[in-house]
Order: structure tokens, then C-alpha cells, then sequence
């Protein structure tokens, strides 16, 4: 059972009615994109001006302090969010979390949860199937913990206040189609991380799995009604792929580990994202199986 627009939804897109025009979701993510580029280019002028051997265009993603300039850049997109919906639908932040924030600050800590235990089982059965390489030294990554993990909870919230919050408000406040309200959202996730130049011909196995994601987190929030499990599942995820255990050759510079398979070798590459796509969708049948069966209960 695919997700409808059940009572909990239909009060969390509430607030989206009044200012369901699509013009205003247009200029909207106008303002959202100016706001963010313009801020990217304030930020990594500033880190010019601080730092005359920064380049911009030669960020290093295999350096911690590239990854913290990427994360931080997140701030354009958290602020351009709020811009957009305060100017354009005259709401705030709240609206976009939903209504009982002691909800949503449970179910970020239920999807978290069960992200984190996934993730974990995962990494057992991996331990001994092909072992990750040591990265850093313990303390040093937690020095760098400091600073990342609260920068990598604004990346997630962004995107999920944009994409499972914004966008799917507004949609759903105008049309009554899930291919419009549900999979859209998801499809414009998925190509955000369109990636050939690192991923090569996986780029778009990357973006079939990330689809796949905000599709679940997108049912997860229709369902609950707000954005807190798909927050605390975003988290954990990315959580566990930046810092834990992070693809060698691919945004590893935070990583504790690395796997022992290089982004170059696309073969191997395409078969783990395979495997993890496949799992991806047995989850996600298991789960609609639960929630079709508990509401013939």
C-alpha cells in the first residue's frame, strides 16, 4: 500500500493550502537556488581572503577540511529554504517539521535508531566478507567529530526540509497524484546527486539509490505526518557513510575507515551499490507489506 493523503498528512501539508499556487512554488525554488550560489560564493570568498592558497574549484575530497567547507556550504540551502517559505507562503520552519515537535523529535530518534542498527549489521556482515582499512587515528577523527557532526546534521535537514518538507507540502497542496506529491520530491533528490565525474558509469545507479531513499523517506513522512523519522533516518545514513565507514575515493575525507574497493573500480563499485539497491527494495516491500497488513487489522 502505496502512501495516501491520510488525516496525518493531509495536517501536515495543512499549512501549504492557503499558498498552493505554483507560481509560488516556482519562484520559490528561484529564490531558494539564488540565495543559496550567492552564498557559496560569499563563503568561499571569505575562506579566500582568510586563506590565499584556497581554491575553490580544487576542493579535495578526500581532506577533512573540504568536507567541512562542502557541509558548511549547507547553510545556503537552510536559510534559502526559510527565505523561500517566509517570503513566498508566509510560514516558518515549523510548518515545514510539522505541528507537535515533541512528534517529530521522537520519530527523529526512532528513525535514527533503526537506520543505526541496519547500518551496523551491515557493517558486521561486511567486516568479514571484504574488511575496511583504518583511515586516522581515533583521536584525530574525534577532533574532527567537533565540527562535523553538527554541520553534517544541517546538510540532512536542509535537504529534507527542501525536498520532504517544502516540495511535498506544496505539491500535495495542489495536486491530488502521488506521482506528483510522493515521487517528483524523490526523483528531483535522486538527481541531486548526479555525480559522473566520480561515480562514473554509476552515476545514475547513485541516483536510482537515492531516489529509492526519498521515495521511503517520502512514505515515511506522508504516514507519520512529519518530518522526524525521515530526519533521523537521513541523519544516521549519512551519519555512518561520511564519518564511519566512507567510500575510498568519494567524499572520504572525514572517514574513519575506508572501504578497501576504490571509487575507480567501477565493477566492484556497481555490484556493492546492486546489493545495497536490492536490499534497499526488500526493505522498503517489507515494510509496505507491514503497512498494508496493519490496516486490514
Amino acid at each position: 500500500m502505496l502512501p495516501t493523503k491520510n488525516p496525518k498528512f493531509q495536517e501536515f501539508y495543512a499549512p501549504a493550502m492557503a499558498t498552493n499556487q505554483i507560481w509560488r512554488l516556482g519562484v520559490g525554488i528561484v529564490v531558494l537556488a539564488v540565495f543559496y550560489f550567492v552564498f557559496v560564493f560569499a563563503l568561499f570568498g571569505s575562506i579566500s581572503y582568510l586563506d590565499s592558497s584556497f581554491d575553490a574549484m580544487g576542493l579535495n575530497m578526500n581532506d577533512p577540511k573540504s568536507i567541512i567547507i562542502l557541509l558548511l556550504s549547507f547553510f545556503g540551502m537552510f536559510f534559502g529554504v526559510l527565505l523561500s517559505v517566509r517570503l513566498l507562503h508566509k510560514r516558518g520552519l515549523k510548518s515545514l517539521l510539522g505541528q507537535n515537535m515533541r512528534t517529530v523529535t521522537r520519530n527523529v530518534i526512532y528513525g535514527f535508531a533503526i537506520v543505526c542498527v541496519l547500518a551496523v549489521i551491515g557493517m558486521f556482515v561486511f567486516s568479514f566478507i571484504d574488511p575496511p582499512t583504518r583511515q586516522m587515528e581515533l583521536s584525530v577523527w574525534l577532533s574532527w567529530m567537533i565540527f562535523a557532526i553538527p554541520l553534517l546534521f544541517i546538510q540532512i535537514l536542509s535537504e529534507e526540509l527542501i525536498f520532504r518538507g517544502y516540495f511535498q507540502q506544496q505539491l500535495a497542496a495542489r495536486f491530488d497524484s502521488r506521482w506528483i506529491w510522493y515521487v517528483l520530491p524523490s526523483v528531483a533528490f535522486g538527481m541531486l546527486h548526479y555525480d559522473a565525474e566520480t561515480m562514473g558509469s554509476n552515476a545514475w545507479l547513485v541516483v536510482a539509490h537515492t531516489t529509492l531513499f526519498g521515495l521511503i523517506a517520502a512514505d515515511i513522512t506522508a504516514r507519520t505526518g512529519n518530518l522526524g523519522a525521515a530526519i533521523g533516518m537521513h541523519f544516521a545514513n549519512n551519519l555512518f557513510a561520511l564519518t564511519i565507514v566512507t567510500l575510498d575515493g568519494s567524499l572520504s575525507g572525514l572517514g574513519l575507515y575506508l572501504t578497501s574497493v576504490h571509487v575507480s573500480d567501477e565493477e566492484q563499485i556497481r555490484n556493492i551499490l546492486t546489493f545495497d539497491l536490492c536490499l534497499m527494495i526488500a526493505l522498503y516491500g517489507a515494510f509496505l507489506y507491514w503497512a498494508r497488513n496493519k490496516a486490514e487489522l
